[in-house]
């Protein structure tokens, strides 16, 4: 069977999407899958055309429901054959997207919506009660990276977060965009850095806004507890998830679990992310990592984990164990690989 993943972005600043068709690309192959990437940010849809033509895939699969469902139901047409789109956050969460026509469009026409887990599948049939019957939950794999970049790649690693220094090292990895949160992160755990003077916040990810971005930059040039490291690439991120003590997700939404909070999780680290659909789907509060809704939360349990870092390596390693158990990316490879070929035999 032959795939053609439709992917949004392919350049620019690292983001989930990217990492998500890399990882299922990659694994795809030994679940009998042909696969091939077409990716929307540098082919004209004439040259998207060309390229499917020649590939003549079984299948399609978009990511994203307003970036690529359209054109993977544009060239599904075309060809005359099915496609499935996968919700990955925006598509469902930011309304001028999830109630744009041709969103709804895709989604309508699909023959099968993909969500990586309950929480978002429920709000996704809420937006979409007619797509119920064809809406499928495939919780997201996560690759391992290696742990060995982190002693190779000292450029990517900011003054102070060494493992084991006496710095305490909390790692934001995301690309730059209001939906992350990062302002009010950083304006909360501000107080706490003034009286702890070993706390950096690392952030890790290149501007999708840039208006935001000068926010960020702006506020970081008067604190020298922030350190901004831009786009990093995402083979060389096992050296700051090893140098961090602490890897926080601060999004306002999630599409679903979060790669970064899965590779940093399966790496053993402890993680404190908000209290949304897509990190509770992922996160046991106490158990594997810590929630929190308000600024005071967030001080609080930041507080109480540079206070008593030795309290929490368990906490780190459950989180390890839970992710290593429950999201191999071959299981996820295999259960897209069983849904194309239930699609492609309906055809």
């Amino acid at each position: 069977m032959h795939v053609a993943l439709i992917c949004p972005f392919s350049t620019g600043p690292a983001r989930g999407n990217i990492t998500t068709v890399q990882r299922i690309a990659a694994h795809l192959p030994a679940a009998g899958c042909r696969v091939s990437i077409v990716s929307l940010d540098t082919l004209t849809e004439q040259e998207q055309g060309r390229a499917l033509a020649e590939l003549r895939p079984d299948l399609l699969h978009g990511f994203h429901a307003f970036h690529a469902g359209p054109v993977a139901e544009h060239h599904a047409r075309m060809l005359k054959i099915p496609y499935l789109v996968t919700i990955t956050g925006s598509d469902l969460f930011s309304a001028p997207m999830c109630e744009h026509p041709q969103t709804r469009r895709a989604v309508a026409n699909a023959s099968a919506i993909t969500c990586f887990d309950d929480l978002i599948a429920e709000r996704f049939v809420a937006a979409f009660p007619d797509a119920a019957e064809k809406t499928v939950v495939i919780p997201q794999g996560v690759s391992l990276l290696p742990e060995a970049a982190a002693t190779d790649n000292a450029s990517y690693r900011p003054p102070g977060a060494t493992q084991g220094s006496r710095h305490f090292v909390i790692l934001l990895p995301a690309a730059i965009r209001p939906a992350k949160g990062i302002l009010e992160a950083l304006e909360a755990l501000a107080p706490l850095a003034d009286v702890t003077p070993t706390l950096r916040f690392v952030i890790a990810g290149g501007d999708l806004d840039a208006a935001y971005g000068t926010q960020i930059r702006e506020y970081a040039r008067h604190r020298h507890w922030v350190n901004l490291l831009g786009d990093v690439p995402h083979h060389l991120m096992g050296t700051l998830y090893t140098a961090a003590d602490l890897v926080l997700n601060s999004s306002r939404f999630e599409g679903g679990m979060p790669n970064a909070l899965l590779e940093a999780m399966a790496q053993g680290k402890l993680v404190v992310a908000r209290d949304i659909a897509g990190n509770r789907s992922l996160i046991r509060h106490g158990e594997t990592g810590w929630f929190f809704s308000t600024a005071e939360e967030l001080r609080t349990i930041i507080a109480q984990v540079h206070t008593h870092q030795e309290h929490w390596a368990a906490i780190g390693k459950a989180a390890r164990d839970f992710v290593r158990k429950n999201f191999p990316p071959e299981q996820e490879a295999r259960q897209l690989s069983t849904l194309y070929g239930a699609l492609t035999q309906l055809q």
